[in-house]
């Protein structure tokens, strides 16, 4: 799993004034609303004895360890020891590492890293969120598989005849040939747009817009762990799919699915559309938690690689590149000293000031 990347921490609607404990990356982390409304993450372990932050409560717009009511604020200082008396100047180390936040597409992005702002790598865009002419559904689904496996499933363009029953003949086609396509790179993704043929959609209301013959489809990859889908039912209508998903931890995903669509806007239809959604998604994950090896590795070892598997194989070649920055954790030095040490991602500030921090950082690969 890689740090210095924006992943979805959870939806705007569920976090409150009220701590909110969650996993991300294999590691702890509390999300709460200060009295401005502002989201703060910071690192669930308490700098004092290791106490989880997220069973506290806010008190002040600062969460209030369970244990022994240190004070924590958005920033990550400690406004209060009680132990020490209301006197006593609070110690530099007692801080705990603090994250940016951002709220987007009605979900809550943390970025779970240390590179300065000019830095980041951004948010992938959903740029038809609530524009004029654009109807938005939002999903939200949970599975037991790698990030990666996901990646690079939804970066290729030739599992589609044969896994998804509403967009490919299952192999009745003896025609079937992925076309020759060509991959468009951004600073922080790749992917690319082809044609297949398809049946038409069994949905009689639906039926019009995507006859059988071909279609134009793509999909593609941005940063560690996010997906986009583009499909073109003719040339006026479409349904564009960006996929943010954050791994708990190697094997537990919490994907959450944004549709866009310019077409059928009347919100009677949204239930066929989140159904037909559902079930591409479902048949997906059936796929792709039974792959073996889970966890693959960087290269293509036990693997016979082919044309399709181009963007994927792109992929594949960013996270090594990303792992040579230090970004990579590593997750059996990680599960080797769970409950034996307390790890933090480091935060923007700790790099600005490494020293000082009680809080040890986790263990990342060598590039």
């Amino acid at each position: 799993m890689f740090m210095n990347f924006w992943y979805p921490a959870e939806q705007s609607e569920n976090v409150t004034e009220a701590p909110l404990k969650l996993q991300m990356l294999g590691l702890p982390f509390v999300l709460w609303r200060d009295d401005t409304g502002k989201v703060n993450c910071i690192s669930n372990t308490c700098t004092h004895r290791g106490g989880s932050l997220g069973d506290g409560k806010v008190v002040d717009g600062c969460v209030q360890c369970p244990y022994h009511g240190w004070l924590f604020n958005g920033d990550g200082r400690c406004e209060r020891i009680p132990s020490l008396g209301p006197l006593n100047k609070i110690p530099e180390r007692s801080k705990i590492d603090a994250y940016p936040v951002e709220e987007r597409y009605g979900l809550v992005f943390v970025f779970l890293g240390d590179l300065p702002e000019s830095e980041r790598p951004t948010i992938m865009e959903a740029k038809e969120y609530g524009k004029e002419g654009w109807r938005t559904l939002t999903m939200r689904y949970r599975w037991k598989a790698n990030y990666v496996r996901l990646v690079e499933n939804q970066s290729d363009p030739s599992h589609v005849e044969y896994v998804h029953s509403g967009f490919g003949f299952a192999g009745k086609n003896k025609d079937y040939k992925v076309p020759k396509f060509e991959i468009e790179h951004s600073e922080w993704g790749a992917g690319a747009m082809t044609q297949f043929y398809s049946p038409e959609l069994p949905d009689q209301d639906m039926s019009h817009l995507s006859p059988e013959g071909q279609t134009d489809a793509g999909s593609g990859f941005h940063g560690s762990a996010s997906t986009w889908t583009r499909i073109h039912f003719n040339e006026q209508d479409g349904m564009n799919m960006y996929l943010y998903t954050c791994p708990r931890d190697e094997t537990d995903l919490d994907l959450f699915l944004v549709n866009v669509r310019n077409c059928m806007l009347d919100p009677e239809y949204d239930q066929r559309f989140l159904e037909r959604m559902g079930v591409a998604i479902e048949e997906d994950r059936v796929v792709i938690e039974k792959l073996d090896p889970q966890i693959p590795g960087p290269d293509a070892v036990g693997e016979f690689i082919v044309p399709a598997d181009d963007v994927l194989m792109t992929y594949r070649q960013r996270l090594k590149d990303w792992q040579a920055n230090g970004w990579r954790i590593d997750t059996l030095a990680l599960k080797r000293d769970r409950g034996r040490v307390a790890y933090a991602i480091p935060c923007p500030a700790r790099r600005e000031n490494p020293a000082d921090w009680a809080v040890t950082e986790v263990p990342r690969l060598a590039g």
